[in-house]
């Protein structure tokens, strides 16, 4: 055949219409599989899971003989007994690792990107700049409740499954709502954060250190005005304190680890949330080639 009648086969499919952004999600997915250092972080979170889900297994093993001897004594450990708060101490444990998960992965999300000049290849598809952001967005949303609410309600299944009856589900039929709710406080905030840091910046180094100097910036401020000023209140700028008040209340416990209005700590992560929001669409919709 003449070189001249060579050339590429015609695109037999048909373009993705919907759901667009899950090409990006599919792909970020597969290059962080192939991580040591991420693979870590999952370990990490699975040792706690293991610990809850021998926790759920012993208490309930133990509780559904009432002729049990250790049946007064497990009831008697508020830190072993099954209920609301043990879901809340899970997620909120979890929550240190989910943070430095999402910034080892999402802080070159973006600006690798840039740096190499892969939004144009992004672009050229049939993508937007909004298919782009959310893809990113999903992507680390995805790894965050794969931390923290997906175990949890595993838990909360396996309870149920365990300690048959109505009761336990009465008990325990809201805890899912809770735990998801939470999950998504914690981890939407956090990525958007992390991506518009991304966006900012060229080095995933520097992404990762600017979101981390102004956490530690925004807790030694909160805790010198509560100091000086002589007003816990304003420890609510604190935002783990905020993320953590905002848990108690979903969950509905009444010992709160600082007693802070919880409106004003869900203004705070509603605030945190729409800047980085605001500043990740101009940078990824600055970035899109016209078409």
């Amino acid at each position: 055949m003449p070189i001249y009648r060579r050339t590429y086969r015609n695109y037999d499919g048909d373009p993705r219409r919907h759901f667009r952004w899950a090409i990006i999600v599919e792909q970020e997915i597969r290059v962080l599989l192939k991580s040591k250092v991420f693979l870590l972080f999952l370990s990490g979170t699975l040792i706690h899971f293991l610990l809850r889900l021998l926790q759920v297994v012993a208490f309930d093993f133990i509780m559904q003989d009432p002729n049990s001897p250790l049946r007064p004594f497990l009831v008697s450990l508020t830190a072993v007994v099954v209920n609301d708060e043990t879901f809340f101490d899970f997620i909120r444990i979890q929550g240190p690792l989910v943070f430095v998960c999402l910034l080892f992965a999402g802080s070159g999300m973006i600006c690798n990107d840039l740096r190499n000049h892969l939004t144009e290849i992004y672009f050229s598809k049939p993508l937007t700049w909004r298919d782009y952001a959310l893809g990113k967005l999903m992507t680390l949303v995805f790894i965050g409740l794969v931390f923290t609410a997906v175990p949890a309600i595993f838990l909360t299944l396996l309870h149920n499954l365990m300690m048959p009856g109505l009761e336990t589900i009465q008990a325990t039929w809201w805890w899912p709502f809770s735990i998801l709710g939470f999950s998504l406080i914690m981890v939407v905030p956090g990525a958007l954060a992390v991506l518009a840091s991304s966006s900012l910046l060229r080095s995933e180094n520097y992404a990762g250190i600017m979101v981390f100097m102004l956490l530690l910036a925004d807790s030694a401020m909160s805790g010198i005005l509560a100091e000086t000023l002589r007003r816990p209140g304003f420890l609510v700028l604190n935002y783990g304190i905020a993320l953590n008040r905002v848990g108690e209340e979903l969950f509905g416990i009444t010992f709160h680890i600082v007693d802070v209005p919880w409106g004003q700590a869900a203004g705070l992560i509603a605030a945190v949330s729409a800047l980085s929001l605001v500043i990740l669409a101009q940078r990824v919709r600055r970035a899109e080639v016209p078409a």
